[in-house]
């Protein structure tokens, strides 16, 4: 895979040429509220929006959750990618061309060969894409329209969501290639032609089907689905996997979904193709579908970056509500809690429910809802009479709920997971200790602690201080709103400022007024793996203003350093009164106390 390295200057034109709100907006609804806007937090739940956008200094920053930054920190957080993917992604958003930065790793032979391969692959599927097109809008009136027709898709509809026809042929595609002169073998490597064993014959994979295009998040198409029209077999066929492919990884028409999802703040999981389309044409946007295998854990991945709520919504037997079962420990590991749509009576799946009732009808049959491990319980325990048996399953649940890395979910599972088997909490509690020991679980559990302290420890200090600045973050957005003041008060500054976080960034703000860079992001954000100081800076930034003027700003400081002695002073003092209680020596204990009265002293002064 090509890689790139990308000079700070290009960084800083990429930034520029961004438009925040519009990219922000692709996941988060947003609201004007005077020089901001305003939404619903991506990376944490919540029910009044704390989310800002400052769209003239192009950041972003939540005062709920602390999160803040760029355009390019909103970007790799919220589709979990690295640093230079994210910059890959917005160049590519922006028509910025990248091939100058490409890193000589490897021979320039190697380079070009993965390069190339990329693209053809690419083309060959885009190619193809327009084929199967243009042959289903020329075959209306034949066995694809008739099968349209029958599922209550219009040819508006299948346009929209770009659904193709592969002729009964051996080499309708084979032929389009031909003529549009790409090679058999990047075909067949993409998938879209096969090569018969033992001969070097190729022939078309797609045969007398309805196609459905399967594109990446940002909406290329990179493979395809085909739902047989006949009595072919499969019944539905992907394309296999390749260098632009891979099941695991992707979800029918997440890219579709993706701004739904998060207007809504949810998002149903269907099994199928048909379930999809079937619910987006009745105005269900915010739906997702497997590629008819069983749901990954990069699948689940995938639905996180966007929300946490999400409804399963699988065939109505015994098939789908194992599969429903078969993904709740891939979500509960990543801290999601399921629920599942229960369908009524005499209705097989989703297709059947979009099909058959009025818009209230089935917005009514959406709600009917529960928890998917309620169901898991009710379902697979409740059955269980032997006590070897219920032992076992009652292992299975907590094996489950271990991996959940939130503490009060576990805790409510715990809970009921007691009440649905009929044991006393203790009896539940009790295995949950003892599993917890087992050195499968210790080190998934130490992980979770780790993440989920450091993130539970975020969020409860970023909430405090969105309420009221301390005096070392007012200080410190004066110095970044009046960079005069930075030679006059910067040493004391230094001196007093006990933020961990706003000494570190105190630290890069002089570090860059000294270099003259003209990017104080950029140089916060360094490789951008640690956004800790780029979210401070939203902040700080996002602070209003600490004074109107250079005059009044030298006196907000100056009463802030006097708040920030008097807390020093105070925790002088408390150091004292502990040494006091521990001395023994008499002539030590009047120095102490000397020290205490001349700190109280100086304490009143101020």
């Amino acid at each position: 895979m090509t890689s790139y390295s990308f000079p700070p200057e290009f960084v800083a034109d990429l930034r520029a040429r961004v438009d925040i709100v519009s990219l922000v907006s692709d996941y988060v609804a947003l609201t004007k509220a005077g020089v901001n806007y305003k939404g619903l937090c991506p990376f944490h739940g919540e029910k009044t929006p704390s989310f800002t956008v400052h769209e003239g200094k192009g950041i972003f920053h939540c005062f709920g959750c602390g999160v803040g930054g760029d355009a390019i920190g909103f970007l790799k957080r919220i589709e979990n990618l690295s640093y230079p993917e994210t910059l890959i992604r917005l160049a590519t958003r922006t028509g910025i061309d990248i091939s100058p930065y490409e890193r000589r790793r490897g021979s320039l032979k190697e380079q070009e060969k993965a390069r190339s391969e990329r693209e053809n692959l690419s083309n060959a599927a885009a190619c193809a894409q327009n084929f199967f097109a243009r042959l289903l809008q020329d075959n209306l009136n034949g066995k694809v329209g008739a099968y349209l027709k029958k599922r209550g898709i219009t040819p508006a509809a299948a346009q929209k969501f770009g659904l193709g026809f592969a002729p009964d042929a051996w080499s309708a595609l084979k032929d389009e290639f031909q003529r549009r002169q790409i090679p058999e073998s990047v075909a067949v490597a993409a998938g879209l032609l096969v090569r018969k064993e033992g001969t070097n014959r190729t022939y078309d994979r797609f045969r007398d089907r309805l196609i459905f295009p399967i594109r990446d998040v940002s909406g290329t198409v990179i493979g395809f689905g085909g739902r047989s029209l006949g009595d072919g077999e499969p019944k539905y066929l992907n394309s296999p996997e390749s260098v632009i492919f891979n099941k695991r990884r992707l979800l029918y028409d997440l890219h579709h979904a993706r701004p739904a999802i998060g207007k809504i703040g949810s998002a149903f999981l269907v099994e199928g193709y048909m379930d999809a389309l079937s619910l987006y044409l009745r105005g269900i946007d915010n739906v997702v579908a497997t590629l008819g295998t069983a749901l990954s854990e990069e699948n689940v991945a995938a639905v996180k970056r966007y929300t946490r709520k999400v409804a399963v919504f699988f065939d109505n037997d015994k098939a789908g509500q194992a599969a429903a079962f078969r993904s709740l420990p891939l979500f509960m590991a990543v801290g999601i809690m399921p629920d599942i749509v229960l369908l009524p009576e005499g209705i097989k799946d989703p297709d059947q429910l979009a099909a058959g009732l009025d818009d209230a009808g089935l917005q009514a049959a959406l709600t009917r809802q529960m928890p998917l491990f309620d169901l898991f319980l009710q379902e697979k325990g409740a059955s269980l009479a032997a006590y070897s048996d219920r032992l076992q399953f009652l292992r299975q649940v907590i094996e489950m709920i271990i991996r959940l890395p939130d503490e009060p979910l576990r805790g409510m599972a715990l809970r009921a997971t007691a009440e649905s088997l009929h044991l006393a909490e203790e009896i539940v509690l009790d295995e949950y200790r003892r599993l917890r020991q087992n050195p499968r679980f210790r080190n998934e559990r130490n992980g979770q602690n780790e993440t989920s302290g450091t993130a539970s420890s975020g969020v409860a200090g970023a909430a405090g201080r969105s309420q009221v600045a301390l005096p070392d973050e007012i200080v410190l957005a004066t110095f970044l709103l009046y960079q005069d003041l930075l030679e006059e008060f910067g040493d004391d500054y230094q001196a007093l400022v006990e933020n961990r976080d706003c000494a570190r960034l105190f630290h890069e703000f002089k570090q860059w007024c000294a270099s003259g860079n003209c990017d104080l992001l950029q140089h916060l954000a360094g490789n951008g793996e640690d956004d800790t100081l780029a979210s401070l800076y939203a902040r700080l930034m996002h602070l209003p203003a600490p004074a109107e003027d250079l005059a009044v700003a030298r006196k907000v400081v100056s009463d802030c350093f006097m708040s920030l002695r008097k807390r020093q002073g105070n925790a002088v003092g408390r150091d004292l009164d502990r040494a006091l209680t521990t001395c023994q020596d008499e002539e030590q204990m009047f120095a102490l106390l000397r020290q205490k009265m001349e700190l109280k002293k100086r304490l009143m002064q101020e």
